[in-house]
């Protein structure tokens, strides 16, 4: 996981720094926000010069998909405290959750899931937070050329097929991502969408086949 969490990070952490953000700012911002995507796409607008609104909006509508996560995280960890959910709530992340539910598939009557995934949630934080300084103090000595975001999609490709194991979740798999790719929609609101169609595909056929 840390070979798609560190070189995202060194993009993120340069991206910000180039932008012209202090290292103070850039840090902030990854503390406060910690969701790449998110980061990536309010550092290019800041450079832009895009007014703040437009920034938030954008972050915002990003990172929607996280209500889904937690929606879906809620069903083993709704019983817990408030400094519990709060800790599970900043610290998720596309990674964790993918790998909380493979832990969850495995492993269904495991009793100490919260556990596993603050382990795994908080070690993600870290990588995240050193990788995104090495950004910002090693920015300005890499080179365009370094293309290092294609490490992302494969690793989240790499999570999900182990997830494809019944017919329920094939078809939402084929619905998200045939979606995603044919809807067109701005301000990326087409991968919103798509992740919905996913979702509400995957809920029908698991009620129609019984989860198979």
């Amino acid at each position: 996981m840390s070979m798609s969490i560190l070189p995202f990070g060194l993009v993120c952490g340069a991206a910000a720094s180039n932008a012209g953000l202090t290292a103070g700012q850039s840090l902030a911002m990854s503390w406060v926000i910690f969701a790449g995507s998110a980061q990536i796409a309010s550092t290019q607008l800041f450079a832009g010069g895009a007014p703040l609104p437009v920034i938030l909006a954008t972050a915002t509508i990003i990172n929607l998909r996280f209500l889904m996560y937690g929606a879906s995280l809620s069903q083993h960890f709704g019983g817990l405290g408030r400094r519990w959910q709060a800790a599970i709530a900043y610290l998720l992340t596309d990674q964790a959750f993918a790998l909380t539910v493979l832990r969850r598939n495995a492993r269904p009557e495991e009793p100490h899931l919260h556990w596993f995934y603050l382990g795994l949630a908080g070690a993600t934080w870290v990588c995240w937070q050193l990788a995104t300084i090495a950004g910002i103090l090693l920015g300005s000595l890499m080179p365009p050329s370094w293309s290092l975001d294609f490490i992302v999609p494969l690793t989240f490709i790499a999570m999900l097929v182990p997830l494809l194991s019944t017919r329920a979740m094939l078809l939402a798999a084929a619905t998200g991502g045939s979606a995603a790719v044919l809807l067109v929609l701005p301000l990326r609101l087409n991968l919103i969408a798509a992740a919905l169609l996913g979702v509400a595909a995957g809920i029908a056929a698991e009620k129609i086949g019984g989860g198979r």
